[in-house]
């Protein structure tokens, strides 16, 4: 969790930031160049010498549709559409029976925009699957950058689409990196200038109950939890990719990133990822999908994978909470079991208690850094015997 300091040098981000506008503990001044604030810019690639042209208006996009959401081989498909209003919860998009399936599970989907400097929109996204297989495939994405949203929507609906053309065949310990292999790809090809300097994080849930599996796949710093709501344990969590990491840093520099990094009085360590020699971008995670002028220093869209199965079954009341750092910045995982788990012991009901969550979160941002709230994603998935469990207070 971030201390109101560290919050509140989340406001300086200018309105044409092409780094994370949310850089966790950032006290430095912006590394964005002034220059992007401009309708259209034109920039070095240093991989090919060229000229890009990158512009500030929406992108040009490779349109998607329905159709493969309203195919055989997909039984609900859900996804989050773009949302302004600053607190407003996203509308969602339903096909076929939504979440309504599998019916013996608890779910809920939520993503809120922030209040930026800069008016942009929630740059965050979701997306919910049920194959016909029986796999239950959750996305959450965190945009960054000037066009950060459009890779966000766009990586929610692509990738359980790639990921539903390989599980079956090669299992998730090889699907998952592929998926989020060929998204890259798709991006690349979809929104070629968006993706330059614009990119997000990834986490992925993949649920089978009847084969009693359970996957996480993420890059970046959106996380991924498997707790025990019996009692408000955290079984499981994903770990945010940063360049101050030792493994992580390794690979950057080995590729000839620029890594920065500061270490503060209070312990807490910020770094960021540039193009050697230019100022830009600033990027404070060492993994993501799209960021596209990173991708030949180290910055991978690879995923780390874990297959969490028999930690799922060892879980009295298993759930799952995958979230951006919005939420994560402000409360930790720990507390945040403990709260879910606080409801179960008290009859309330813990699918409505994910609603508080990002309320409660949205209150701590706005009261120690005034100016400034993240976007904030949650979403949750349990069998409903897991939310059914209800304990004393004092057990």
């Amino acid at each position: 969790m971030l201390s109101a300091a560290h919050l509140s040098a989340r406001s300086a981000a200018g309105v044409g930031a092409c780094t994370r506008c949310s850089a966790q503990r950032l006290r430095a001044q912006s590394v964005t160049p002034s220059r992007l604030a401009q309708s259209r810019l034109s920039l070095a690639l240093p991989q090919a010498g060229k000229r890009c042209i990158v512009s500030a208006r929406r992108p040009i996009s490779k349109e998607l549709d329905d159709t493969w959401a309203s195919s055989p081989i997909v039984r609900g498909h859900v996804y989050s559409r773009p949302s302004f209003e600053p607190y407003e919860f996203a509308p969602v998009h339903a096909i076929g029976s939504g979440t309504d399936e599998p019916p013996d599970w608890s779910k809920r989907l939520l993503t809120a925009a922030g209040m930026k400097s800069n008016g942009s929109p929630n740059q965050d996204a979701f997306s919910y699957t049920l194959l016909d297989s029986g796999w239950i495939v959750c996305v959450a994405s965190d945009g960054h950058g000037e066009q950060g949203e459009a890779v966000s929507a766009r990586i929610v609906r692509m990738l359980p689409r790639i990921l539903s053309q390989h599980v079956d065949s090669m299992g998730l310990q090889q699907a998952l990196p592929r998926a989020f292999a060929e998204t890259q790809k798709d991006l690349e090809s979809s929104l070629p200038r968006a993706q330059v300097y614009s990119g997000a994080t990834v986490a992925t849930c993949c649920v089978h109950h009847a084969h009693k599996e359970t996957w996480f796949a993420h890059a970046g710093d959106s996380r991924a939890v498997l707790g025990d709501l019996a009692n408000g344990s955290v079984a499981f969590c994903t770990e945010e990719h940063k360049a101050h990491d030792p493994k992580e840093h390794k690979r950057l520099q080995d590729a000839g990133a620029q890594v920065i990094q500061k270490t503060y009085d209070d312990g807490a360590v910020v770094s960021r990822v540039f193009v050697p020699r230019t100022g830009f971008p600033g990027l404070a995670m060492s993994r993501s999908l799209g960021d596209g002028c990173l991708k030949q220093y180290g910055v991978t869209a690879e995923p780390e994978v874990h297959n969490i199965s028999d930690l799922w079954t060892g879980c009295e009341a298993p759930v799952v909470l995958m979230a951006s750092d919005g939420l994560w910045d402000t409360i930790s995982i720990e507390d945040t079991m403990r709260l879910l788990a606080a409801r179960c012991q008290k009859g309330q009901d813990v699918v409505r208690g994910i609603e508080a969550l990002c309320r409660r979160a949205q209150r701590i941002w706005i009261e120690d850094s005034g100016d400034y709230c993240d976007d904030v994603t949650i979403m949750f998935l349990a069998p409903k015997g897991s939310t059914a469990v209800s304990r004393p207070a004092s057990a």
